[in-house]
């Protein structure tokens, strides 16, 4: 894969249409008939729009070894506002599917699987998707099973990924009739050109959010093979991610009986900062939330970066981990400790671990896991611990 495409394998979350990219016929805030893993937005050479389906796969490190990874994207479009020229320009293909992670003896691997076109199609709420010359994808109707065929013979590139899911699809505020952060606005509350199109036009449909998982896929002359736990999301966006973000984070974590996930956004030009939490338990949800970070104490959550190592690839510095704190509208307390072992995707403005996370409720016993987290800063804010 080339460098300068790196970094589209790892974008997890998106948003919804630009003025010339269209909500397939709807307004953007109405799901109506569109399937939940579906098509949201049309997504073509004449606008900045992009959307994307996004899965990955990691499992623990044995003795001595690495945490192997799989990662894999399905765009229309492009994420950043350097990546079509990158890629060609105008001669940029507008349909390709991106792959990357790591071998469990640690060696990083990276894939851009152009195709030749896109289609998402459905039958009632069974979602298929189809990149020729790249791979597919088929999500069942009741969002249970989750499935990647990997097919592009010019590139090595074959396989399949399979996720069976242990929860409900939800969307970022706990809700099932947006798929956008609306709800997060304060009362009242102005906001910037960058708010407006995160907040209204951001959309997130979460149908995997977590499951065991299995990987068989040949890369070149290597065959990657192994079970572990597994995330799926969609994702889609009217601009670049630059032209509205400066700092986000992402988090994928299965804990013993916890599958959880969160965000947070610094929003470009914004004093306002943005988390979302879920949690839940042997399928069962204890936190759906999004919310302006610091607006309430009850039903939210506490995101921390902690330590301080160099990435002697750019002399820059970066987080060892971040601390998960969930309080729910209850009061109770659930708490997570998320650690990178492997570095899978290594960009001055972006960065993937897949590592270990310990935790549980507060006092409760507590569980060791897999954590997959991202830290895209398009700004380069530095980072000082």
């Amino acid at each position: 894969m080339m460098r300068s495409l790196l970094l589209t394998s790892t974008f997890v979350l998106g948003l919804a249409s630009s003025c010339t990219a269209g909500l397939l016929g709807h307004d953007y805030h109405v799901k109506r008939s569109i399937p939940h893993d579906g098509q949201y937005i049309d997504v073509n050479a004449q606008n900045n729009a992009t959307e994307w389906w996004w899965v990955q796969v990691g499992a623990p490190a044995e003795e001595g070894g690495s945490p192997p990874s799989l990662h894999v994207t399905f765009y229309q479009g492009y994420p950043l506002s350097s990546l079509r020229e990158a890629a060609g320009g105008a001669n940029a293909p507008e349909f390709y599917i991106v792959l990357n992670g790591a071998f469990p003896n640690g060696t990083v691997f990276a894939y851009t699987l152009p195709a030749s076109s896109s289609s998402v199609t459905h039958v009632g709420e069974a979602v298929s998707g189809s990149w020729p010359g790249a791979g597919a994808f088929h999500n069942t109707a009741d969002l249970s099973t989750f499935t990647v065929t990997l097919d592009a013979p010019e590139q090595g590139v074959s396989g399949t990924l399979e996720i069976h899911s242990n929860g409900p699809a939800h969307f970022g505020c706990n809700t099932t009739s947006s798929a956008y952060f609306e709800s997060a606005i304060p009362a009242g509350a102005e906001l910037n050109a960058a708010e407006e199109i995160f907040y209204k036009q951001l959309g997130w449909a979460t149908s995997q959010p977590g499951g065991a998982a299995t990987v068989d896929v040949t890369l070149g002359e290597s065959r990657l093979q192994f079970a572990g736990q597994g995330y799926h999301d969609a994702n889609w966006m009217p601009q670049p991610i630059d032209a509205f973000m400066d700092d986000w984070y992402f988090f994928d974590a299965q804990v013993g009986p916890f599958d959880l996930s969160a965000v947070y956004a610094a929003i470009t030009g914004a004093t306002r900062q943005f988390t979302t939490g879920f949690l839940e338990e042997s399928g069962a949800i204890l936190q759906n939330q999004c919310s302006v970070q610091g607006s309430r104490e009850a039903d939210s959550v506490a995101i921390t970066p902690y330590g301080l190592a160099v990435d002697e690839a750019f002399q820059m510095n970066v987080m060892q981990g971040f601390i998960l704190e969930y309080t729910l509208k209850d009061g109770e307390q659930y708490r997570f400790n998320l650690t990178g072992q492997s570095l899978v995707l290594d960009q001055p403005i972006y960065h993937r671990w897949v590592g270990t996370a310990e935790g549980g409720k507060v006092g409760g016993k507590q569980y060791t896991g897999v954590a997959m987290y991202d830290w895209l800063n398009p700004s380069l804010t530095p980072y000082n611990g």
